[in-house]
C-alpha cells in the first residue's frame, strides 16, 4: 500500500517521494488530493488573515491558489486538458485524434480550453473565498483526482504504451469501494450531518464518474492526457456549484 500511494504522488505532484513503483496507484489518486485540498485552504486562510478575501483580494487569492495547485501538479493537468481538447477538435478518426494529442505543440482547441477552465475555476474560488464557504475548495482537488482512478481502474487504455497503458486495469468492486470511501471524509465538513454535504459529495462522484467518457469515447480508450483533462473538469464542476449554491458548500 505504501509503495503504491508513494507512486500516486509522484505520478501526480512534483514532491520527490522516491522511485518505488506501485502497481496499484491509482487506487489512492484521492489521497493526493487531500494534499492539494491542505494547500488550497492554508493560502485561502492566509489570504483572510492579509485582508485578502474580498473583491480584488478574493481574485487574487484565486490565481495564486490556482497557480500553485498547477505548479505543484508540474502543469501536467493543463497540458492533458489542452491536448484532450485539440484531440476532440481535429477531423478524423481516433488515430489521428491521438496523433494530434501526441504532436509538440498547442492548437486552438487547447487553448481555448486552457483560458475558459481557468477563468471558470478563479473565478469560482474567488467567489467562494469571499464567501467563506471553502468545502469546494477542498473537495474539488479530491473529487478531481477520483475522476482520474475511475478513468484508470474502468476504461482500457488508448495506446499500447504511456501512462494510460502503464496503470489501466479493471478494478475489483472492493477497490471501488475504497476509491469512494475515500471521500466519505468531505461529507463530515462541518462535524454534523448536513444534507446538502451529503448530495454534494456524491453528487461530485458522479461528475468524476462520467468526466472521462466523452474522451474514452472520442480516443478509444483512456491516456494520460484525460487523465488531466478529467482531474480538471471535476474540480471546475464543484467549484462551479460551491460557488454558484454557497452554505454550507
Amino acid at each position: 500500500m505504501l509503495r503504491d500511494v508513494l507512486t500516486a504522488f509522484r505520478l501526480l505532484t512534483v514532491i520527490p517521494v522516491g522511485r518505488t513503483e506501485g502497481i496499484g496507484a491509482s487506487r489512492y489518486f484521492p489521497l493526493v488530493g487531500y494534499f492539494f485540498a491542505g494547500v488550497s485552504l492554508v493560502l485561502a486562510w492566509g489570504a483572510g488573515e492579509a485582508g485578502l478575501s474580498d473583491g480584488l483580494g478574493a481574485l487574487l487569492t484565486a490565481t495564486v491558489i490556482v497557480s500553485a495547485s498547477a505548479l505543484l501538479s508540474g502543469l501536467l493537468h493543463w497540458d492533458g486538458l489542452a491536448d484532450c481538447a485539440d484531440g476532440l477538435g481535429v477531423r478524423g478518426g481516433a488515430e489521428r485524434a491521438l496523433a494530434a494529442m501526441k504532436a509538440s505543440g498547442i492548437g486552438a482547441f487547447g487553448v481555448v480550453a486552457v483560458v475558459l477552465v481557468a477563468l471558470l475555476q478563479v473565478t469560482a474560488i474567488a467567489v467562494i473565498v469571499e464567501s467563506g464557504s471553502l468545502w469546494a475548495l477542498a473537495a474539488a482537488p479530491v473529487l478531481g483526482r477520483l475522476g482520474a482512478s475511475f478513468a484508470l481502474g474502468l476504461r482500457a487504455p488508448a495506446r499500447p504504451d504511456g501512462l494510460g497503458a502503464r496503470y489501466a486495469g479493471r478494478v475489483s468492486a472492493a477497490a471501488l469501494v475504497l476509491l469512494v470511501v475515500q471521500a466519505l471524509p468531505l461529507v463530515a465538513w462541518t462535524g454534523r450531518p448536513e444534507p446538502l454535504l451529503t448530495l454534494g459529495t456524491f453528487g461530485g462522484v458522479l461528475v468524476a464518474f462520467f468526466a472521462p467518457e466523452p474522451f474514452v469515447r472520442r480516443f478509444g480508450g483512456v491516456t494520460g492526457d484525460v487523465l488531466g483533462a478529467s482531474i480538471l473538469l471535476t474540480e471546475t464542476a464543484v467549484l462551479l456549484v460551491g460557488a454558484l449554491v454557497g452554505g454550507p458548500l
